[in-house]
């Protein structure tokens, strides 16, 4: 059986799912378990800014955490009077490349279309490795698309994948 590992752009889902439909929030266990299962999955990711003063937030970090992901974090800062997100999906693509040129998978299930994956993913791609990409149809890009092995559009499993 093929290993994998799955790295959820937190906030990139998050949004998606607020332009997919009112009110709809995934079930991160069960999309983890919906995408892997045909895989050995080695390791899943969470990523995300987080905001230290949302109690809420924590909350949900530590359920994830007891769930069996790694959630990684970065605080949210503050820019323009808006609080924003920095240096996530560099952390993302920090261990997606690093796992990959050590060999830690076979296949790197991404979730989230953000097209600053693209040049990783194409790394990646190069070092053998297959490359699942699971989003919403509507937040996701055209070269993502055409980068990925298989793409996976949440929009056809929402109902099976939610809270």
């Amino acid at each position: 059986m093929k290993r994998a590992m799955m790295f959820v752009d937190g906030a990139n889902v998050f949004h998606s799912c607020k332009n997919f439909r009112q009110g709809y929030k995934i079930d991160y266990v069960k999309l983890r378990d919906e995408l892997t299962k045909d895989y050995d999955l080695i390791r899943a990711y969470f990523y995300s800014g987080v905001d230290p003063s949302d109690v809420p937030s924590r909350s949900f970090y530590k359920a994830l955490k007891a769930q069996g992901f790694h959630v990684e974090t970065r605080p949210l800062v503050e820019r323009n009077g808006k609080l924003a997100e920095k240096g996530v999906d560099v952390m993302l693509t920090t261990e997606l490349l690093t796992h990959a040129f050590k060999d830690n998978f076979d296949v790197a299930v991404i979730v989230g279309g953000d097209q600053d994956y693209i040049v990783a993913l194409r790394e990646v791609k190069r070092e053998g490795k297959r490359i699942v990409v699971a989003c919403f149809r509507n937040s996701f890009s055209n070269e993502i698309q055409e980068i990925a092995d298989e793409s996976v559009f949440i929009d056809n499993i929402a109902e099976r994948v939610e809270r």
